[in-house]
Order: C-alpha cells, then sequence, then structure tokens
C-alpha cells in the first residue's frame, strides 16, 4: 500500500496557447499587485491620504483585471484547434508539477514502475471551464500523443481535479479496465448516469493492494438485504420546507454496499475494488450457518439460493468464499449474468484489489468540533474530563518520553511509520537530540491548535460498521423476509469494548444531532457468529438513519466514555431521525460532451463547504434554530447528490429570510485554530461548546530539564561508529544548496511531504549521490556527522526524509537489532528472541506449517484404503 509511482498534475493554463499566455501573465502581475496594495492598506489604516490613494489604485486594477479576463474569455471561445500541454508544463525538472500517487489496478495494469516518472496519465485541475471544455470534447496533445479524458473519482470532483490517459493506452487496456464493457454497449443499454460511470471507473484507480488469493469463480451476486421499520422521523419536504413529526414506514437497505467472505479467507473486513465492484467484505461463516440449519433439519435444506440474475447456485457444492450484493455491483444490469462478467474478468486479466483492511491494533481516536459542538448544554467540568488526556499531553510533551513517542507518531498501531519514528522506536535516546527538541515543540504548537479546534484524544475507536450478517443469512438462506437476528433494536456488537457498557456511536460529517447511544450486548452466541472488530448493527434499529451511514466501508468513531456518553443521551432527548425523499438518478448516453456536461455540475454544484459552516455558525450561536439545522442537513445531502441527481431544493422566500437570519454573522472564534481564520473574521468568543473548550485549552512552555532522558549518541547512526568520518565540502555544499531550495520542489497539492520515499525527497537524495565519487554510506555517514556534530543543526527533514532507511539500517547493525531473514534473506529488525525470519516469511512459514499439521490430522483421521 506504500508503493508510489509519480504523475504530472497541471492546471488548466498549462493548455495555453501564446496569446493566451501573453493575457495570462499580465493578470498574474494585476493579482500580485493588488494583493501588495492590500497589504499596504491594511498596515497603513490611519493614514487617510495613503488609504485613499490605495483605494484608487485597488479600483483601477480591479478594471484591468475584469478587463483582462473577459479578453481571456473571447479568446477561448474562438479556439478552434485541439489543444496541446505546452512542454515546460511536463518537464521533470519542473517538480511542482510533479505529484506522488499510490499504486492502483490501474498503475499495475499499466505496468508502471515503483517510484518512476510516469507520463501516460496526466491530472489536470480545473480553473477555467472553457478550457476544461476543449480538452474533455478534443483531447489534447502531448509529445505527438492525443490525451482523451479518463476519469474524475469523488475525492478528484471536490478538488475539480479531472484524470487524462494517453488514448493509445486506453484502447490498449480498456477491456482489462472495463471488464469488456464498451462505452457503446453501455450506450445501447440506454446509456447510464455519466457521474457515476466516471466514479465506477475511477475505482480501478483507488490505492490498492493487488488481492492475489481471490479467485471469482467462488463468487456469486445476490440480492441486498431490504426492510421497512416502522419509526418516528422529522420528515421534511424538499418543496415546502414544512417539517413533520411522524410514524411512518422507512425502507432500509441494510446491506447497502456490504458483502460476506468466509474467515478462513479473510480474518479481517476490507474494503475491495474490482472492475464495476466497491464496498466492504465482512467475514461470516455463511458455511457454518448452513451447515448447523440443515442439521437442524436433518437433511440439506438450505444452501440453494438465487444470484441477481435468477440463476440457482449450490452455495456449499459450489465451495463459494465470497457473496457480493447487488450494491456492491455497480454496472450489473450491463452484462446478461454472472458468468458472463467472470468469464470477462479472466479473458482480460482483469484484477481485484484490496483496501482499508481491518488493522491488528486499532488505537484511540479523536473526537472533532462537530461532535463536540452539538452537546449544546455540556458543563465546563465535563469538558475538562473530556479533555482531560490532551490537555496531559501537552503538559507532558516536554516532561514524559512515553508522550514525546507517542505524540511523534512512535506507537504501536501506527503501522507506516516513517524512518526517523522507526529510529525512535529502537533508540528513544535520540529524542535528546536538537532536532527532536524542535519537532516535538512543533508538534506541541500542532497538539494545542488542534486542541482548540476540538481535536481531543478521548477513549473511542475507529472501526468499520457492518449490519447483522446473522439476520442477512436468515434473510438469504432461510427466506425470511424478516429475519430476527442476533441483536435487538438499541443494541450494538463491538469486541473492542466490555459487555453491557453504554457507548456513543458517531460518524463524521456530524452535522446535526447525531450521537446514537447503545447498549454494547455481547453472548456466546454473538461471538461465534461476529468475528472482526466491527461496529455490528441491528436491522431493528433506525441507528443508519440517525448516523446517515451505508455499510460500504463507512467508519463509526465507537466512544465508551462516560462523561461523553452522559451528555449525549441527555441532549438526544427528543431528537429524531430526519428523513426526506431523495431524487433518482437519470441515465443518459456517454460522449464527450456529456461527460463535460456532468463533471461542470459536479465542479460547480456541489459545494457543502459553505453549507456546513453555515450548520456550525448556528450550534456556535446565542440563538440555536434546530429546525433550521434540520433544513440546512437536508441541503447539504441533496447537494451531495447534486453530482448524480442534478437536483437540488429550491428554498422558498420565508424560508432563505429565516436562514439568513441565523448565518449572516462571522464564522465562531474557535475557527481561528479549525480553519486558521484571521481575528477580524470571526465574532467575539461567546459560551458555545468549542469557543469554552478553546479556552481551556493551557499554553505551557516547553522545558525538556525533567525529561529524564538517555544520553544520545549520534555515532551510532554511522555506519562504523569506530572510524572517524573526514568531511567533504562538496557533499555538504551539494545538500545544502538542495535542501535550501526544496521549498520551490513541492507543489501544493498535499498529502505528500509526510512520505519518506517521496519522489522529490529521492531527487535529492540521487543528485546527491551522483555528485560524488563516494560511495552511499560514506556519503551518509558524512551528512551525519556534519548535521549532528559539526553544525548540529535543529532542522534534519532533509536528512531523513532523503536518507533515512541508511540511518535506520547503520541504528540497527550497531545496537545488534538487525537480522537476515533466513528464508527470503532480506533485513529486518528483530523483535524476538531467537527471530530467524522476517514478518512476511514468518507468515508464510506458520500458514505452511498450520496447512502441513492439518493434512497430517486428516491422513490420521481418514486412512486410505488398502
Amino acid at each position: 500500500m506504500n508503493k508510489q509511482v509519480h504523475v504530472f498534475s497541471v492546471d488548466t493554463s498549462a493548455f495555453y496557447n501564446e496569446e493566451e499566455m501573453k493575457i495570462h501573465r499580465r493578470q498574474k502581475r494585476n493579482y500580485k499587485f493588488r494583493s501588495t496594495l492590500k497589504e499596504i492598506k491594511n498596515k497603513k489604516s490611519n493614514d487617510e491620504l495613503l488609504l485613499n490613494k490605495v483605494n484608487c489604485y485597488i479600483k483601477y486594477t480591479n478594471r484591468r483585471i475584469k478587463k483582462s479576463k473577459e479578453l481571456l474569455y473571447m479568446l477561448f471561445r474562438s479556439n478552434k484547434t485541439i489543444r496541446s500541454l505546452r512542454p515546460s508544463e511536463a518537464d521533470s525538472n519542473y517538480l511542482k508539477n510533479i505529484v506522488s500517487v499510490f499504486d492502483s489496478t490501474l498503475t499495475r495494469v499499466l505496468q508502471v514502475k515503483e517510484n518512476s516518472l510516469f507520463r501516460d496519465i496526466i491530472i489536470v485541475q480545473t480553473y477555467f471551464f472553457d478550457v476544461l471544455e476543449d480538452i474533455i470534447i478534443n483531447g489534447f496533445l502531448y509529445n505527438d500523443e492525443k490525451y482523451v479524458c479518463f476519469t474524475a473519482s469523488a475525492g478528484q470532483i471536490r478538488t475539480k481535479k479531472t484524470v487524462f490517459i494517453k488514448e493509445s493506452v486506453f484502447h490498449r487496456h480498456q477491456h482489462t479496465l472495463m471488464c469488456g464493457l464498451t462505452i457503446d454497449r453501455i450506450n445501447e443499454l440506454g446509456g447510464v448516469n455519466i457521474n457515476k460511470y466516471l466514479a465506477y471507473l475511477a475505482l480501478c484507480n483507488s490505492a490498492t493492494e493487488q488481492w492475489l488469493d481471490f479467485d471469482i469463480n467462488k463468487s456469486i451476486v445476490v440480492d441486498d438485504m431490504t426492510t421497512t421499520l416502522k419509526t418516528t422521523v422529522d420528515f421534511i419536504s424538499d418543496k415546502t420546507y414544512e417539517i413533520e413529526r411522524k410514524t411512518m414506514d422507512v425502507p432500509i437497505e441494510h446491506t447497502d454496499g456490504c458483502g460476506m467472505i468466509l474467515p478462513r479467507k479473510s480474518k479481517k473486513a476490507m474494503m475491495i475494488r474490482l472492475p464495476w465492484v466497491k464496498g466492504l467484505l465482512v467475514p461470516f461463516p455463511f458455511d457454518k450457518f448452513l451447515r448447523e440449519k440443515n442439521k437442524q433439519q436433518g437433511c440439506s435444506k438450505y444452501g440453494i439460493i438465487k444470484d441477481i440474475y435468477g440463476k440457482e447456485h449450490d452455495i456449499l457444492k459450489e465451495e463459494i468464499e465470497v457473496i457480493f450484493t447487488k450494491s456492491q455491483f455497480k454496472m450489473w444490469k450491463y452484462y446478461n449474468s454472472w458468468s458472463e462478467y467472470i468469464d470477462k474478468y479472466l479473458n482480460h486479466n482483469c484484477q481485484a484489489g484490496k483496501c482499508n483492511e481491518e488493522d491488528d491494533t486499532i488505537g484511540n481516536a479523536k473526537l472533532n468540533y462537530q461532535m463536540l459542538q452539538t452537546l449544546t448544554d455540556i458543563t465546563d467540568q465535563e469538558l475538562k474530563i473530556i479533555s482531560s488526556e490532551t490537555i496531559q499531553d501537552i503538559y507532558n510533551i516536554g516532561t514524559d518520553k512515553n508522550t514525546m513517542l507517542k505524540t511523534l507518531g512512535v506507537t504501536s498501531y501506527n503501522r507506516n511509520k516513517n524512518n526517523f519514528q522507526k529510529a525512535l522506536e529502537v533508540y528513544p535516546d535520540l529524542l535528546n537530540d536538537t532536532y527532536s527538541k524542535e519537532t516535538i515543540k512543533q508538534v506541541k504548537k500542532s497538539l494545542i491548535k488542534h486542541a482548540k479546534a476540538g481535536k481531543i484524544d478521548v477513549n473511542g475507536k475507529y472501526t468499520f460498521i457492518s449490519p447483522d450478517l446473522y439476520a442477512f443469512c436468515e434473510y438469504l438462506f432461510l427466506g425470511i423476509d424478516q429475519p430476527k437476528g442476533l441483536l435487538k433494536n438499541t443494541e450494538v456488537f463491538c469486541d473492542l469494548f466490555e459487555n453491557a457498557l453504554e457507548l456513543d456511536c458517531l460518524r463524521s460529517p456530524h452535522l446535526y444531532r447525531e450521537h446514537a447511544v447503545r447498549k454494547n450486548t455481547k453472548n456466546k452466541e454473538m461471538k461465534r457468529w461476529f468475528v472482526t472488530k466491527s461496529l455490528y448493527t441491528s436491522i431493528h434499529d433506525p441507528i443508519s438513519k440517525i448516523l446517515m451511514f451505508d455499510n460500504d466501508g463507512d467508519k463509526a468513531l465507537v466512544c465508551c466514555d462516560k462523561t461523553l456518553v452522559n451528555a449525549a443521551k441527555r441532549n438526544m432527548q427528543d431528537i429524531y431521525p430526519l428523513y426526506y425523499e431523495m431524487a433518482k438518478a437519470g441515465a443518459e448516453l456517454i460522449n464527450s460532451k456529456s461527460i463535460f456536461d456532468g463533471l461542470n455540475a459536479a465542479y460547480t454544484g456541489g459545494n457543502i463547504g459553505i453549507i456546513s459552516n453555515d450548520i456550525t455558525k448556528i450550534w456556535n450561536s446565542d440563538n440555536i434554530d434546530l429546525d433550521v439545522i434540520k433544513i440546512l442537513c437536508m441541503e447539504n445531502n441533496f447537494t451531495i447528490d447534486y453530482a448524480k441527481t442534478l437536483y437540488k431544493p429550491e428554498r422558498p422566500e420565508q424560508i432563505k429570510k429565516i436562514i439568513l437570519n441565523h448565518t449572516k454573522t462571522k464564522a465562531p472564534k474557535f475557527f481561528m485554530y479549525a480553519k486558521d481564520k484571521d481575528e477580524n473574521k470571526v465574532e467575539v468568543s461567546n459560551k458555545s461548546v468549542m469557543n469554552r473548550l478553546s479556552n481551556l485549552v493551557p499554553n505551557p512552555r516547553v522545558s525538556f530539564k525533567n525529561a529524564g532522558l538517555g544520553k544520545f549518541n549520534y555515532n551510532l547512526l554511522l555506519s562504523d561508529p569506530t572510524k572517524p568520518v573526514q568531511i567533504d565540502e562538496n557533499v555538504i555544499d551539494t545538500y545544502t544548496k538542495l535542501d535550501k531550495n526544496k521549498k520551490f520542489m513541492f507543489s501544493n497539492d498535499g498529502g505528500t511531504k509526510s512520505n519518506d520515499d517521496l519522489f522529490h525527497y529521492s531527487l535529492i537524495r540521487e543528485n546527491i549521490f551522483s555528485s560524488s565519487k563516494k560511495n552511499k554510506k560514506e556519503i551518509v555517514d558524512i551528512l551525519v556527522e556534519y548535521l549532528y556534530n559539526n553544525k548540529k543543526s535543529n532542522f534534519k527533514t532533509t536528512l531523513w526524509s532523503s536518507f533515512g532507511d541508511i540511518i535506520v539500517e547503520n541504528l540497527l547493525r550497531n545496537l545488534n537489532k538487525l537480522g537476515t531473514c533466513e528464508r527470503c534473506g532480506v533485513n529486518y529488525t528483530i523483535t524476538k528472541q531467537r527471530q530467524i525470519y522476517c514478518d512476511d516469511c514468518f507468515r508464510i512459514v506458520r500458514k505452511e506449517k498450520e496447512r502441513d499439521k492439518k493434512r497430517k490430522q486428516r491422513s490420521k483421521n481418514c486412512p486410505r484404503e488398502t
């Protein structure tokens, strides 16, 4: 899952012709000039004569900007030629346009080498829709090759990014990526909702690892379990905006996005990706369920079921291992049968991928401001108790070694430690270095900011949400339309917590009062069937309507903090689920015009940030109107679906006025920490939950005097601590130059600078290695000697991010914690006595021994006839 490749990410200005570029450069100068004027205006607010001059210049500059923009639009509309990507924008030396993407089915099918710069895929961010329309309708040229629009995932849609692919490459791999479907075939069958089609096609671009032991011949697709539940809701009309509390039959698709896998195939819940198939697979022993029910009947009564196409399957005889549900198979109507899909899957060498597999160890989670702000009657004392662990960490961060390690990410549940964290794990005395201390100071600053923004540690875990799969088996195999299941209303099962404990079940986004307090019920029978760490919910409970979740991989924050649970119970009095009738998505023919129209609608009509922030304003005001929040929640969900449905309700005039009265204020004071708002852009502090919490969070000085840290010996980071290191000025000069210039290398694309194996750091590494005749170990030793001893630098991020793997290997060897695997020959960290295998080989060897043991046991129990 940590493998990466690197691609170009450009914006629509990368496709301007020369005339458009002239205007573009002029615009940039105008924007820069206006920005400078505004800075002067803010600094000289008392100089009236100067302010008048500045305001005149700003008005003049605004007119220039408007005129240039109109001219640019005119040029866009007059363009009749296929656009080209300017070569300078896709130059490997122009590092700001290079981003890292994780390994996926797409990169594997296209056989992209790990950590390589791949030019067959280019990501385009939209600033001008006229240009986007051009390159979607006509494609674009780069290196004499045509590129065409490929897809845009839900995450990319939020940032207005579109993935383009080299046309010849797409044609070569189309059948593998689309499992034998073609656009012509889809159009013959009436078309599809365009943005759904793009989202489903984007599944191959999800970060996954290949699911190698998946046997598609041992899988089927069945109908989902849907039941109606008579429950009380606040029904909101999307036409009149009237809110009516009533008891009604509410249809609930309990398996929406969820399927089953036998525990012998996977002991962990995991999200999966196949062509046109996505969702969550939860381990459940449905074979054992069938055998036990048949034994009770005294015959093989159960086990033959129909798939979604009407074909019968004998689950036990066919040795079915995976049961997908119809909601997971997104393009099922474009295949004649599941057998046709399987044939195409195998013939075209399609791949299955898995991602977000359940963790072995799940660490405690953090609350967020949305979950806290809705507990409007919470007391200061309760806030102190809930935030006590975080506040203690803030006080301890400079004095307690374990707190330091925890805040730096050195924990048992961090499975993706970077090299600096790996070094700290085996050699905690590294905390006594100036770089570690500087890092801790920055982490402390961030910890305080996050705490004031509501990110506080809580006794709770994030875990997958699963329906009661025992009930699903009753529904599926026994034919019971209203199954009983194992869980009653208001009960959940979560093996991460004690039995009969009350849990506050939460999910993000949390906009309305969505604290589902439930009783954790665990008995022997449940433990037999519910074998994962998931939160299992009852089919008799409207909890999915309270928390607004699907079961396709959504995670719940499950908390057992008594103070939080009690506050949630108080605040959930007289609160019922919100219910409204969502619009249906229509189908249309796939062509370049419909793709542009779909993306244009998604990019312009799906902004939920404004609504979410308006809701936060109300929760943090002195006049909380729940009805207004209910209406905004409804609008928020219609906006989320707008890209698919192209429908949003229209506010009646009187509702507009009511909402405006509540939302015309500035953002709440704590948004200075949550959203980096300037103090002049927020309201004065009031007694809202979040503003009170912000005032509770301290800001003590960091002192390392009482930390009791061991003496740090930098020589342990060298390849040979006994040999003196001769400084090479050429190596130091090259490193210093690249370190200073790295700020010009990184893109603003986000999410990359925390990864050690970044393309940019790997370039720094290779540049330094290639600039010297010394070997790699000598070069790293020189840098360690210089930065840790000669210069004693506070800043060593580039060192650890570029060469951390070599330093960690040195450290492990010097601490006698480096072993060589007897099976594969790879170096590994020794964590146990008498360890002879790396972790991966140990798991393989253990499975082989288990198989041999079972084979011998079977041979013993079933001797051959003579």
